[in-house]
This record gives C-alpha cells, structure tokens and sequence, in this order.
C-alpha cells in the first residue's frame, strides 16, 4: 500500500487508487498520515477541521469520519483509537513524504561524501515524487 501527500492526498492498494470521500473525511486522512504513528487528539482533530467553526457535533462527525476510513482503506491498515485521539499506523516506508526526506538526507550525504553524480540522481529521484501541490486540495496557502 501506498499513501501520496506529495500532492492531492492518494492511497493506491496493489497499483489501483482507493477512492477516498471529498471533504472533511479526506482532510482527516491527510492529518492522519501528516502524523502517522503518532496520536492525534479529537480536539486537534476538530481545530484542524473546522478552527473556529467546528459545530456541537462534532465530537460524534470525527468519530463517523473515522469509521468511514476504517471502512474504505484496504483492511491491513489501522487507525487506532488511543486515549483521547487516533493514530493511522503504517510502515513508514509507504509514505511518500517520508521516502523524500530520506532521498533527501541520502543525496546531502552523497554531496558531502563528493559524489555530485550521485545527489543529483537521488535528488532527482526526491523532486519526482512530487505531484502537485501539498495538501492545495484543501485551500492551505503558503
């Protein structure tokens, strides 16, 4: 499984993409996998979501979002329910985010080392997983 953030947010299952509702359920998968393996707190959760506008429901819409979510990604993957929030547990290797940090750190240490060819193959290697702007699908500005 791979999980795209690198762009519009994306999780693909053995090379096809698995649709993931508009909305407010795909921004709390963004926010999960932003955060992966760690736990993100309910109220967190609402702040991200909704800031200052965040209806009396919505306690019960994040949980109803997360229940979806558990629903639609391929049944390996969990979200875990921990204390007062939730962590989306993954490998971090399936994460694109995550693999361009680490080409990253590898061609600085390729250019370090004075292997030029090297970063910029790698460098180049991190630019590709680039599709598009970060998290643009959900009106963040820079």
């Amino acid at each position: 499984m791979e999980f795209r953030l690198l762009g519009p947010v994306e999780v693909r299952d053995k090379g096809s993409v698995v649709p993931i509702a508009a909305g407010k359920e795909r921004a709390l998968l963004a926010l999960l996998l932003l955060h992966s393996n760690r736990t993100v707190t309910r109220e967190r959760i609402i702040d991200d979501l909704w800031g200052d506008a965040a209806p009396s429901s919505a306690r019960k819409m994040v949980q109803v979002y997360v229940s979806q979510l558990r629903k639609t990604l391929p049944g390996d993957l969990s979200i875990e329910t921990r204390g007062r929030g939730y962590a989306l547990v993954l490998d971090p290797r399936s994460l694109d985010a995550a693999r361009f940090e680490r080409l990253l750190a590898e061609g600085a240490r390729a250019r370090r080392e004075g292997n030029p060819e090297l970063a910029f193959t790698v460098f180049g290697r991190a630019l590709a997983l680039w599709r598009g702007r970060a998290y643009g699908e959900f009106g963040y500005e820079e």
